[in-house]
Parts: structure tokens; sequence; C-alpha cells
């Protein structure tokens, strides 16, 4: 507690001098706003360096926000053997979300990091949310939390729920993942999701795109630190394998895509490619840019309108989906 009161009094000291030395950082940032953005850089690069199991147990002991969470119901159960987490608003239509949380596949959890993401799509979609808990690296690297994605998913339809009533949603990592499953299905040749949202999906674990030097001085996080998760994430493969950096898989018969990005984050270059490269092999994708937003558009939403925005859009997805 007291570090976060630490790093929150710097980081307003810090937001107090940039903005008098050069004004907004993005020109629809308010004071609060790039305030959280520089709290979330420094708190990002500071515990970057602590051991994983250390980073987790600050985050999951964390008091998150929770205006979208106290308007659902909420519901801990087990999927595949696995802790999930099920969202579901008033009034919910039929089918159902399967979310896969981000956190450079190190970090996170469905009933901490991420519950009010979860919570925010199912009311946005009016659609339950199921958020699993897949296993982390590097204790467990890639193909894990794959299996894992797998399992849920064919735990769904074996309760009943047809494959088309079903859809992806993920952010960062969680894209990443969300993206991995459909083409691990169609590989399979068995049926897809109906749609993936994928929020600010991580594509290119070996961070080569333009976007991710541009924004290092706007958008939180710090490219040596996703390099070492991509390293630790990806075991015995190398980071640019297709397998784990998706910019590179083939899209040819994927099921529709949404990818949400910030205009002002690091991964605006992947996600643009992705949608164009997937459009090329004939999928049905759409991309929707959060003017001035960093990392994860939708995590913001009590702060700035385009980030409410990016919700409504993904929301809207959803629901036109699995209408």
């Amino acid at each position: 507690m007291l570090r976060l009161l630490r790093i929150l009094c710097l980081s307003l000291l810090t937001t107090i001098r940039e903005r008098f030395r050069r004004g907004p950082a993005r020109p629809s940032w308010g004071f609060q706003f790039e305030w959280i953005v520089a709290f979330l850089r420094r708190d990002f690069e500071e515990s970057a360096r602590w051991p994983y199991a250390e980073l987790r147990r600050d985050l999951n002991r964390r008091r998150y926000p929770a205006h979208a969470s106290k308007r659902v119901t909420r519901r801990r159960e087990q999927l595949a053997g696995l802790t999930a987490v099920r969202f579901t608003p008033p009034d919910a239509k039929t089918g159902v979300v399967l979310f896969l949380h981000g956190g450079s596949y190190i970090f996170g959890s469905i009933e901490t990091t991420h519950a009010e993401m979860a919570a925010g799509l199912a009311l946005a979609s009016g659609v339950p949310v199921v958020g699993i808990d897949y296993r982390l690296a590097p204790e467990h690297p890639y193909p894990v939390a794959l299996e894992d994605a797998l399992s849920a998913f064919e735990a769904l339809v074996a309760s009943g729920m047809d494959p088309s009533r079903i859809a992806l949603a993920g952010d960062s990592a969680g894209g990443n993942l969300a993206l991995a499953l459909q083409l691990a299905l169609r590989q399979r040749g068995t049926p897809q999701a109906r749609v993936a949202l994928l929020i600010s999906p991580w594509l290119d674990l070996t961070a080569s795109r333009t976007s991710c030097r541009k924004a290092d001085p706007i958008d939180y996080g710090q490219t040596w630190f996703l390099l070492q998760h991509a390293r630790d994430f990806a075991g015995a493969l190398a980071p640019s394998d297709p397998r784990v950096s998706l910019i590179d898989a083939e899209l040819a018969g994927l099921a529709p895509l949404l990818v949400v990005v910030g205009g002002a984050e690091r991964l605006f270059d992947e996600g643009k490619e992705l949608v164009e490269k997937a459009r090329r092999a004939g999928v049905d994708a759409e991309l929707y840019v959060a003017a001035d937003m960093p990392h994860n558009p939708p995590a913001f939403v009590p702060f700035h309108p385009n980030a409410a925005a990016s919700m409504r859009e993904s929301g809207l997805f959803l629901a036109r989906s699995l209408a």
C-alpha cells in the first residue's frame, strides 16, 4: 500500500511537470487520465524486475475498480478443471463469451486483475461472459495455455453450447490466445467459435514493429520486459515462431474477427497488420481504433470517453454476432 501511494505521488508530480513543459501527452488526455497512465508506467517499470511469484501476489492483492462488476451476477465455477468466473448481465441473452485474460502469459487472473473487463463486456454485449485462469508461464510455457483454452472451449461445447453460440474475447496476451484457439480449432477441422474479439492483441513477440518503439514515450509498459516475458512464454520455441508470434500465422479459413487497438499504443501496428493480412486471406476482419488510447483501451472505461466507446463497440460486435 505504501509503495502504491509513493508511486501515485511521484506520478502526480511527473504529470504536473510534463504538462507544464509540453501540454497534454495526447490531445484528448485530461489531467486525471494522464496521471493514471503515468502511474501505470512507473508501476510496471518498478515491478518488472520482481520475481514473477511476487508480482502475481502483489497484483492479486490489490483492489480494482468495480463499476461494471457491481452490476452483474458473478459466480465462481470450474471449467475443464480450471478456475472460472461467470459474469451474467441483467436480462442476459443466449450464448456465451469465453474470455481469456492478458498479462504477457506471465500474470493476470479472471478473479482479480481482469474481472472488471469481463464484467464490462457482459454488460456491453448483454451476453454472459465466462473467464478462465489458464496456467501461466514460465512454469507452464507454450503450449500449456492453449491446451487449457482448448479444454475450456470443449467443456462449453460438451455442456450443450453450440460453437456458433460461443464467442471468444481476449486482451493483449489473451488476444493472442483467443486467436491461437481459433487457429487450433481450424487446424483440427472442428467448428470454431462464432467470432473472436481481440483487444490490443500481442501478436509480434519480437517487438519489431515501428509502433512498439514509437509509443514508448506515451504507452505504459516497456519493450525490454515484454521481450523477457515473450522468451519465458515461448519456452522451447523462438519468439519469432508463428505458433506464438501469430502475426505470421496462416489466417485463411478463420471465423470473423474484430481487432480493437489504441491509437497511441505500442501494439497498434500488430493489430492493424493482422486485419490487413486476414482480409487478404478472405477472412471477415474489422479494425476499431480508439483514438489517443494507450494499450487495452476498454480497461479505461471510467476515465476516458474513447475508452468507453471502445467497450461499446466491442459489446455491439459480440451481441450482433451471437444474435
